[in-house]
């Protein structure tokens, strides 16, 4: 399960790289607004659901969240 993480100051963008990370996506978020591929969070939720992927990855044995991670 992996995810593009990116810091865009007051947001943060969440793109699924794959079906795993995008069926967690699903099941775990309830809504948040979409630009481009990323689905966009206000920065004050984004830790949660960075601990949330984080937690569901060292279940799997599949690491984390990939690439420009940022803590929120």
């Amino acid at each position: 399960m992996k995810f593009q993480i990116n810091n865009h100051g007051s947001l943060i963008g969440f793109a699924p790289v794959d079906d795993t990370a995008q069926a967690w996506w699903d099941e775990h978020v309830e809504w948040a607004p979409m630009f481009g591929n990323q689905y966009m969070v206000d920065h004050r939720h984004a830790q949660n659901i960075i601990d949330g992927i984080q937690a569901a990855s060292d279940e799997l044995g599949a690491g984390g969240p990939t690439g420009g991670k940022q803590q929120a």
